[in-house]
């Protein structure tokens, strides 16, 4: 028996680390998820553009004063600017997935740990960072629920500018054929505009899902973690395969996104230190915005 239970131990360590890893990409591909529906990365504009939008500044800003040199010099230099600096918001995501390549690489000691007889140890230094973005994960999706982003869809100022000129048209119209085909392009747009509006409320529960997926990973972790002397090597695989399976699932139907959410969270609610951590964080939470509405993912 103790033999076996031995030969069990170098594939225990492998799957722990093998899951710590699958968190640390799941971490990444959220977090990027959570880039795009805030856009985060200003969109690429060409020089052409850049020297019209600048040259149509020059000619209507009343604040530009043409005797002030420096003035001039200074907002010709920061138009034409292709290099913007870097969003301070985007810079905290980016640090969020570094904190999950730190927190994955202490899991690559696991192995070496156990020939050198510190197996127990190395785990138990694992846990605190992975029960960390855990919780930062679970409560990610929490405020992009309660305070839901409107993605800059560069779709949506092209229809709405459409919309300025047809409402100036439709006012201007003399005849009654005229203003009927008018109202016709508006009813297109809007089907345009509202067909935006429906890929991005799917892009911003398909980031969600992806929060809340890492999350359920990591609070599987931490259970394994939690328990890692106890369990068998049957019993860690099952734990995992379970954790995978819902990742498989899970994506591909936004509507599930709501039912498991509560799962997830009860799933962290049952763990004392992870529940600890997330009633923690909970206090320093922004209270939401009263024209906030709240994330709807069921169809």
């Amino acid at each position: 028996m103790s033999i076996a239970l031995s030969s069990c131990s170098p594939e225990r360590r492998a799957v722990l680390r093998l899951t710590a890893l699958n968190f640390k990409i799941q971490a990444s591909d959220a977090i990027e998820s959570v880039k795009t529906i805030y856009q985060l990365n200003p969109l690429p504009r060409s020089t052409v553009e850049l020297r019209r939008i600048l040259v149509r500044r020059l000619l209507s800003d009343p604040n530009i004063d043409f005797a002030d040199i420096d003035q001039i010099s200074n907002i010709i230099e920061n138009q034409l600017q292709t290099n913007t600096r870097s969003n301070p918001v985007n810079n905290v995501l980016n640090d969020l997935k570094q904190e999950y390549i730190v927190a994955g690489e202490t899991f690559n000691n696991i192995e070496q740990a156990g020939l050198l007889g510190t197996e127990a140890g190395a785990v138990s230094r694992a846990a605190e960072p992975s029960r960390r973005l855990t919780v930062k994960m679970l409560l990610l999706a929490e405020l992009i629920a309660q305070d839901p982003p409107s993605p800059r869809n560069p779709d949506r100022v092209v229809i709405l500018f459409r919309f300025s000129k047809l409402r100036t048209q439709f006012q201007n119209a003399t005849s009654e054929a005229e203003r009927t085909q008018l109202f016709n392009q508006a009813e297109q747009l809007l089907d345009e505009l509202l067909s935006i509006n429906t890929q991005d409320k799917t892009m911003i529960c398909q980031a969600r899902a992806k929060l809340l997926l890492t999350a359920d990973t990591g609070a599987k972790l931490s259970q394994i973690i939690e328990k890692y002397n106890d369990l068998s090597f049957d019993e860690v695989v099952a734990k995992i395969t379970t954790a995978l399976g819902i990742a498989s699932s899970f994506g591909a139907d936004i509507s599930a996104v709501n039912v498991k959410t509560q799962e997830i969270q009860i799933a962290i609610q049952e763990d004392p230190i992870l529940n600890d951590m997330l009633n923690k964080q909970r206090q320093n939470l922004p209270p939401a915005t009263s024209n906030s509405q709240l994330l709807e993912c069921s169809s």
